[in-house]
């Protein structure tokens, strides 16, 4: 199929906002089949003093008696660590992000046994649920991603490199291990596992995605289908019954849009293409050419590399939405009606920040704005607040002015939420 649409260009070191028509091909037809995932009704270790976690959307899973600030600007008291939460030293770059996603007060943890919620408030685990299968190091140490909450907070997922064990004649083997666990409850609500793919063990597998992390991941799940990728290969489920419905080595998915599996594959030695795939099928629903390290922008929105620029995409239809100039930018949703993309892994590149609106693709601000206001290295962004460190110092920004929002927060989070933020493997509630 061939898409056309409108293409925002952003220079952010000039301010300057131009509409260029353009179009991207979207094209091909393919995929493939595959069988063999084997699910499990069981549950995991349940700790006394289970709540619920509360859903993920607004208002829900508001805590009685507990000070929310929506969004929070100022973070201090006492800290809660969040064991199990971070990352092998032998990371690098934005691989280095803890493996922790915070929702409602609710620190989910994809540690290296399984999955732990810790009440923020209390420091205390409400449950864990653990894996079947021992670890299966893969030579990738511990690397973990954080977990996927479901937008209404009643689920959490994740996913984990592992080994069987040996039973008779039949040898031990890698799988991928995927778990669906109740938040209210941390009892299983299903698992899978997925003999891994070759490529997705080993020093042979090498990073196809932005994050730079070649870890079990679970990308999205709608009604009827579980998107997990493994190193360089991504897996279909079907939740239902944990059977394999596709999979797709070289190919990294980041989103799972509108029916629509969204990320990058690669073509060749340091060269990819960004590539739309029917959920329930693996066909081939749109493609970019010559595009690299993709990355979730948005729950509809991916951005990659294309050239010396970066491209975010339509991510169940491919058509191109917005050209920012120079590439290494990334982006971050606030969880609302915002998409800010910064400039800042590049070494030598002049830091930048660019704020739109998800729906219009409307330039809200930029920076650097010949103010000559210093431009902070984005670390999170939620519900209008964009949180950012400027050479050791915190700072605030608001989302949809640019202006400062808060000089002192004294934290720099990567996980927000109404109580508090996430930084490193520590949390510290909101004060203001």
């Amino acid at each position: 199929m061939r898409g056309k649409g409108g293409v925002r260009r952003w220079a952010a070191a000039t301010a300057a906002v131009a509409l260029a028509a353009g179009a991207l091909t979207a094209c091909g037809d393919g995929g493939g089949g595959a069988a063999g995932a084997k699910a499990s009704g069981k549950t995991g270790s349940a700790e006394a003093g289970n709540a619920g976690a509360g859903g993920a959307g607004d208002g829900a899973g508001k805590q009685p008696g507990r000070r929310s600030f929506d969004p929070p600007v100022q973070f201090g008291g006492d800290a809660v660590d969040l064991p199990g939460a971070g990352q092998p030293g032998t990371a690098s770059g934005q691989a280095l992000r803890p493996a922790v996603t915070l929702v409602d007060g609710v620190a989910y943890i994809g540690g290296e046994s399984g999955i732990k919620a810790l009440d923020t408030r209390t420091g205390r685990s409400r449950w864990q649920a653990e894996t079947e299968n021992e670890a299966d190091r893969g030579g990738f140490g511990t690397k973990r991603m954080p977990p996927l909450v479901a937008a209404d907070g009643r689920t959490v997922y994740a996913a984990w490199n592992r080994r069987t064990a040996a039973e008779g004649t039949a040898p031990s083997r890698s799988v991928v291990e995927v778990m669906a666990v109740d938040t209210a409850t941390g009892k299983k609500t299903w698992s899978a596992e997925i003999p891994a793919d070759p490529s997705s063990t080993g020093l042979a597998a090498r990073p196809i995605g932005a994050d730079e992390n070649l870890a079990p991941q679970v990308v999205g799940v709608d009604a009827g289908t579980a998107i997990v990728t493994a190193a360089d290969t991504t897996y279909a489920l079907d939740p239902a019954s944990g059977d394999l419905r596709w999979k797709r080595a070289d190919y990294r998915a980041v989103n799972l849009a509108d029916g629509v599996v969204a990320g990058g594959e690669r073509t060749g030695y340091q060269q990819g293409r960004l590539l739309g795939l029917d959920a329930g099928t693996g066909k081939e629903r749109w493609t970019v050419a010559d595009a690299r390290e993709p990355a979730n922008a948005s729950p509809a929105l991916l951005s990659a590399d294309r050239g010396e620029n970066t491209i975010v995409v339509d991510a169940a239809g491919g058509k191109n939405r917005v050209l920012l100039e120079g590439h290494g930018w990334r982006c971050l949703h606030d969880a609302r009606s915002l998409v800010a993309c910064s400039r800042d892994r590049e070494p030598g590149s002049d830091h930048a920040i660019v704020v739109f609106e998800a729906a219009t693709f409307r330039q809200k601000w930029t920076l650097p704005d010949h103010s000559g206001r210093s431009v902070p290295r984005m670390t999170g962004f939620w519900h209008g607040a964009l949180y950012g460190d400027l050479s050791g110092s915190p700072v605030v920004l608001d989302g949809v002015t640019g202006k400062d929002r808060e000089t002192e927060p004294y934290l720099a989070p990567v996980e927000i939420d109404r109580y508090g933020g996430v930084e490193g493997t520590r949390y510290r509630p909101a004060t203001r």
